[in-house]
C-alpha cells in the first residue's frame, strides 16, 4: 500500500540510504492521486535535503509540492509582496491572545493538514536556502492556519512569526508577546510533534532578548530530545545548535562540562546524518578545546583550526552554498579566538571577511551584537597598532550598534557594551570614563555569571593601568582575570598570562610585580 511504501521512505531517510528513500518515494507519487499521500512524500523529501545541508533544493522541492494545494510563490517583486503580506499578517493578528487562538476550527480540509505541516518545515529551512522567501513563506502559513482552522503547525508559525518582527525592526516586546502565544499554545493543545520548532523559535531567537540568558539553556535539550522522539529531528538538532550559541555566550558551563554536553548530544547529529549540525557543534568544540589546551587544540590557540574542525580546510565558498549561518557562525569565533589570544591581525581579517558575507542570516538575533562587540574591541586593538583612522570609524559604529542592543536586552549585553565603551574612552584618552566602564563592565558580567568575559574585562583594565604606570592595580586585575580565566576552564588562555605575568601563580597578592613595559604595550 502506499502507506507502507511512505513509512519505508521514512525509514531509509533517517537510516541515511537517500537512493532507496528516492526508490519508494518515486513509487508513492506514481502510484497515488491522493493529495495528502502526494504531499506527505514531498515532506519527507524536503526534510531529508535539510538533513543533508541541501537547503536550496529542498526549498524548491518544497515550494513546487505547494502548488499542488494553490499556494505560489512570486518570482519577482519578492521585497513588495512580503511587505504587503507582513502588513496583512500583522492585521490579521492584531489584539490575537491565546484564548482567541484556541477558539479556532479543527481544520476540515484533510489535504490542507500535510500542506501545512510542509508549509511551516519550508519556514525554517528557508532561513537558510531562499532567506529572501523565507518570511513571505512563514507569512502565508500563519495566514492558511488561520483561514483552514488550527493544526500542529500553528504555533510553530506563530513563533516563526515573532521571530521575524525582531528581523523587521518591529519592538522586542511585540514580538515576546508572539513567542509566549506560541509557547503556552503549544503547552496547552500538547501538540508534542513541535516542540522542538517552537522551542527553538522562542527560547532560542527571542526570549534571549528579555530573559537572562542562563534561563533559556534548559528547555534547548528537552525540546532536542522531544524532537527527536517524535520525528522532528532537524528542528532537535537546530536546538542543539541554539544550546551551544547561548552556554557559550552565557558562559552557563565551564568548557570542560560544556564539551562533554556537546560531545554526548553530537552522536545524534551523526545518527540521524546532520551534516551542517554536526559542523556547528564541532566548530564549538574546536573553540574551546585551543581555550583549554586540550587535545585536539591547534598549536596556536588564535587559529580556528585543529583535530575538531579546520576553517582552512572548509573553504568559505563551499560553506556559502551549503550553510551561510554556519559560515557566519565559524568568522565570529575566529575573531574571538584571534582576540583573546592577541592576533589582532588575524581576528580583523575575519571580521571583514564576515562583514563581506553581508551577516545577514542572523539579522534581528543577537548576532549581530555580539559580532559589534569584537569587531568593535579588534578594531581598538587594530587602532592601537596602526593608527588608522578608519578602525576608529568601525569602533564607533560598532559601540552605536552595541547601545541599541544593551537597551533591547539590558541584562544580556550592558556588560559587552560597557567594555566597549571603556576601551574607546581609552582611545579618545577619557581615563575617568574609561575606568567607570571597565567597571561596570566587570560588575554586569559577574552578575551575569559570563566567566570569560568578566575575565576579558578584568584582563583589559589590568592592561590599561599599566600604561597609567598603576602597577599594583594591574596587578589586581590580571590576577582575577587569570583566577577568572581559570575557574571557566580555559588553561591555554589562563597560561599565556601567565607567561606574560609569571607571578600570577605566586598566591602571595602583595608579590612586586616586575614587567618588560614595552612588551606589554605591544599587547
Amino acid at each position: 500500500c502506499v502507506d507502507c511504501y511512505s513509512k519505508a521512505a521514512e525509514t531509509a531517510a533517517l537510516t541515511g540510504d537517500y537512493e532507496k528513500m528516492d526508490e519508494w518515494l518515486n513509487i508513492v507519487l506514481l502510484r497515488s492521486k491522493e493529495l495528502d499521500d502526494q504531499l506527505r512524500a514531498y515532506y519527507i523529501r524536503v526534510k531529508a535535503l535539510a538533513s543533508q545541508a541541501e537547503m536550496e533544493p529542498a526549498v524548491d522541492v518544497g515550494l513546487e509540492a505547494m502548488k499542488l494545494v494553490g499556494v505560489k510563490m512570486p518570482s519577482r517583486n519578492v521585497l513588495m509582496h512580503t511587505l504587503f503580506d507582513l502588513a496583512k499578517t500583522r492585521c490579521l493578528m492584531k489584539r490575537k491572545c491565546v484564548e482567541d487562538l484556541l477558539q479556532l476550527h479543527p481544520i476540515e480540509e484533510r489535504h490542507m493538514i500535510p500542506a501545512l505541516r510542509l508549509m511551516n518545515l519550508l519556514c525554517t529551512i528557508s532561513a537558510s536556502g531562499k532567506r529572501t522567501l523565507c518570511p513571505l513563506i512563514c507569512f502565508k502559513s500563519v495566514q492558511l492556519n488561520m483561514k483552514y482552522g488550527m493544526t500542529e503547525g500553528m504555533p510553530a508559525s506563530i513563533a516563526l512569526y515573532g521571530a521575524l518582527l525582531l528581523r523587521f525592526g518591529f519592538s522586542i516586546t511585540e514580538a515576546a508577546k508572539y513567542s509566549e502565544i506560541a509557547t503556552t499554545l503549544q503547552q496547552r493543545l500538547g501538540y508534542k510533534e513541535t516542540i522542538a520548532n517552537v522551542t527553538m523559535l522562542t527560547y532560542g531567537i527571542v526570549f534571549p532578548f528579555t530573559k537572562p540568558l542562563s534561563d533559556c539553556l534548559k528547555p534547548l535539550p528537552d525540546a532536542c530530545m522531544a524532537g527527536l522522539e517524535y520525528g522532528d529531528v532537524m528542528h532537535g538538532l537546530r536546538c542543539l545548535s541554539c544550546y551551544a550559541w547561548i552556554t557559550y555566550h552565557s558562559a552557563g558551563q565551564p568548557l570542560p562540562q560544556f564539551v562533554n554536553t556537546i560531545h554526548r548530544f553530537s552522536k545524534y547529529s551523526i545518527e540521524y546524518n546532520s551534516t551542517s549540525t554536526l559542523l556547528a557543534l564541532k566548530v564549538f568544540v574546536q573553540v574551546c578545546a585551543n581555550f583549554m589546551g586540550s587535545t585536539g587544540a591547534s598549536p596556536n590557540p588564535a587559529n580556528l583550526v585543529g583535530d575538531h574542525f579546520d576553517l582552512d580546510a572548509v573553504s568559505s565558498e563551499s560553506l556559502c552554498k551549503t550553510h551561510m549561518l554556519l559560515l557566519e557562525q565559524t568568522q565570529l569565533m575566529q575573531i574571538i579566538l584571534g582576540y583573546f589570544f592577541g592576533d589582532y591581525e588575524k581576528a580583523w581579517i575575519a571580521s571583514e571577511n564576515l562583514r563581506a558575507t553581508g551577516a545577514t542570516s542572523f539579522a534581528g538575533l543577537m548576532f549581530p551584537y555580539f559580532l559589534a562587540f569584537y569587531r568593535g574591541l579588534t578594531a581598538l586593538a587594530q587602532w592601537d597598532i596602526l593608527r588608522s583612522r578608519n578602525f576608529m570609524k568601525v569602533a564607533k559604529s560598532c559601540l552605536n550598534e552595541l547601545k541599541i542592543g544593551q537597551k533591547n536586552s539590558p541584562i544580556n549585553l550592558s556588560h559587552s557594551y560597557y567594555l566597549l565603551k571603556a576601551e574607546y574612552s581609552v582611545a579618545k584618552k577619557k581615563h575617568g570614563l574609561a575606568e567607570r566602564f571597565f567597571s561596570l563592565s566587570i560588575r554586569h558580567a559577574e552578575e551575569g555569571k559570563v566567566l570569560h568575559e568578566q575575565a576579558l574585562a578584568c584582563e583589559r583594565f589590568g592592561f590599561y593601568y599599566l600604561r597609567r604606570n598603576n602597577h599594583e592595580a594591574a596587578y589586581e586585575q590580571i590576577r582575577a582575570a587569570y583566577e577568572l580565566y581559570r575557574k571557566w576552564g580555559g588553561r591555554a588562555k589562563s597560561e599565556s598570562l601567565k607567561k606574560k605575568f609569571p607571578h600570577l601563580a605566586d598566591a602571595r597578592r602583595n608579590h612586586q610585580v616586575h614587567i618588560n613595559q614595552k612588551k606589554t604595550l605591544s599587547c
